[in-house]
């Protein structure tokens, strides 16, 4: 169907078998717009305008029904394809096409390709699109292929000339013109050396104890390529004499380089260096063109003596050790050395717990004679290491030492309670728990049991959970009784003793404690036997304190009176 067709055109007209057939018309594609409609003599007419730049086809399905909506005949499917017609004009994808290209370029090298599309159909005329120059300033330099929309120069630029161009393209299908603006900017090329202002900065002096990031000097170049490009912009490197990477270069915008300390000098090491420094651009040089002397300079670097403190050959010292290690051990031995090869002593601070000593010669740590290490008692301590000149202690560096110990099964699981009763009326089982100082492995689950080797006839025990057990009286005795119960603990390690436990299975009073009769138990008091006794205590001592009151208030009388005799005399 072409665009062209009027509205009220018959595009098409089906036919259906039996002439009383009703027609209905569908879309196959769900879209917002159907521009078709049928007639009840099976034409199908458009609706509205169709453009194949919206949608190049159509699937129609025309459906033949009797009164009663019935298929009379099986739907039958059309296909309406749009075919194209130029009505769209050529557009520029870019509002200004920006191309570079270096000066001296070979004559008929390519500038750039003129991006241009055009939305009619590519495999029809209406988008075949050619190109030509409507103008360029400042001169006419370049060309452009007609078909292809390729840009070329016709004669080396030199930035001298002109620094950028500025052209009109106008393109063309076959009803329609665009018109293109172009700018094409002439790059410099590399062929200006960066050349110092000059080639010695002579001998400069450095103590070792220079602070990192120290400026030692500044360094200049010039660069007559344009300004502003990678052909003038220098950067510094240093090239020879820094193998051991000391020294470094910054660079900023301006030409210039600041030769920096960037690790700790040693003069022991090094105590001079003869650095050479290179000028160098970003961009590459020009073919044939390469960097000469001009573009080097050299700057000589003595480094002076500092006497140092002694220096640790570790900065961090963590030690690990059993707590069950024994007098006399050595713990580690701290490497120090002095730069200038001087005699070192070693001394340390911090240990809190008395439990090390250390060789003053040597650096060599060892626990004390009678020192007992105990992880229970603390499981990690820090201390303190200074290494310092023989002659001069005031030079001096220090390290803290981290020690942890590490645990040992040197503890039992211990009952935290080792006496309690029963009343025998009511006899409720008694929870036993124990504590073992030991970290895992060695301390809990425990492990609870009766020492007998055998089940008891009066007892019974059993665990709770990891640090507790039950014992039960299993038979009451005839009378008030009190056990010595032998009860063995072990800890996760299978390490523990045996330990007794007292319980007194008794009648209770009401409140739950055992009840113990006046005078049936030699040398066990009763409550008013108790009573009367402190009550005669607090007696005593109040009689006491009255008298000694008394005989104060007595003594003060009487200096009182002599007093006033003196007076009269």
């Amino acid at each position: 169907v072409c665009l062209s067709v009027c509205l009220s055109d018959v595009s098409l007209q089906v036919q259906s078998n039996d002439p009383s057939a009703f027609y209905r018309l569908v879309q196959k594609e769900r879209e917002l717009t159907f521009p078709f409609n049928v007639t009840e003599d099976g034409d199908i007419l458009l609706t509205e305008e169709l453009d194949r730049e919206d949608k190049a086809m159509y699937i129609l399905v025309v459906f033949a029904e009797d009164s009663y909506g019935n298929q009379v005949d099986p739907p039958l499917e059309v296909q309406v394809v749009v075919d194209d017609v130029n009505d769209n004009a050529p557009i520029c994808e870019e509002e200004l096409s920006v191309f570079e290209v270096q000066e001296n370029e070979p004559t008929g090298s390519p500038v750039g390709h003129l991006m241009v599309h055009d939305a009619d159909d590519d495999n029809t005329p209406n988008a075949l699109l050619s190109y030509s120059l409507v103008s360029q300033t400042p001169s006419s330099v370049f060309t452009i292929d007609g078909i292809s929309g390729r840009i070329q120069a016709k004669q080396m630029l030199q930035r001298r000339d002109a620094t950028e161009y500025h052209l009109t393209v106008r393109v063309n299908d076959p009803g329609f013109s665009t018109e293109c603006k172009v700018l094409i900017k002439v790059i410099d090329i590399n062929n200006e050396l960066p050349i110092f202002e000059m080639n010695d900065y002579g001998s400069h002096n450095l103590s070792e104890d220079t602070a990192l990031g120290h400026t030692l000097l500044t360094v200049k170049a010039t660069d007559a390529d344009d300004p502003g490009t990678g052909s003038s912009r220098i950067e510094f490197h240093i090239t020879a004499g820094n193998e051991d990477g000391v020294f470094a270069m910054e660079t900023d915008d301006n030409g210039e380089g600041r030769l920096v300390v960037a690790k700790p000098l040693n003069y022991e090491t090094a105590s001079s260096y003869k650095l050479q420094i290179d000028a160098r651009n970003p961009e590459p040089l020009v073919s044939g063109l390469e960097y000469s002397a001009e573009s080097s300079a050299v700057v000589c670097v003595a480094i002076s003596d500092v006497d140092e403190a002694p220096v640790f050959d570790m900065d961090i010292l963590d030690v690990t050790v059993p707590e069950d290690t024994k007098e006399g051990a050595t713990l580690l031995k701290i490497d120090a050395k002095d730069p200038e090869g001087k005699e070192i002593l070693f001394k340390m601070e911090g240990d809190t717990k008395g439990w090390l000593e250390i060789d003053p010669a040597t650096g060599e740590i060892k626990i004390k004679n009678k020192a007992v290490l105990d992880r229970e008692a603390v499981e990690a301590f820090h201390f303190t290491v200074v290494a310092f000149e023989k002659a001069n202690p005031e030079l001096s560096s220090e390290r803290e030492v981290s020690v942890r110990l590490l645990d040992v099964n040197d503890n039992v699981p211990k009952l935290t309670e080792n006496q309690a009763f029963i009343c025998v009326k009511k006899p409720q089982p008694i929870v036993l728990t124990a504590l073992d100082a030991d970290a895992d492995p060695f301390g809990a689950p425990f492990t609870f049991s009766l020492a007998q080797g055998k089940k008891s006839p009066n007892w019974d025990l059993s665990a709770v959970d990891g640090t507790s057990a039950k014992l039960t009286l299993k038979k009451s005795p005839s009378e008030d009784k009190t056990f010595l119960i032998p009860i063995n603990i072990k800890d996760n390690a299978g390490m523990g003793i045996t330990q007794k436990f007292e319980v007194r299975v008794c009648n209770c009073t009401e409140l739950g404690y055992c009840f113990t009769e006046p005078g049936v138990h030699a040398g066990v008091l009763g409550m008013p036997t108790t009573i009367g006794i402190l009550a005669g205590t607090v007696g005593f001592i109040a009689l006491v304190l009255i008298i000694a009151f008394h005989r104060i208030k007595k003594d003060n009388q009487k200096k009182s009176v002599l007093g006033e005799t003196d007076a009269i005399l």
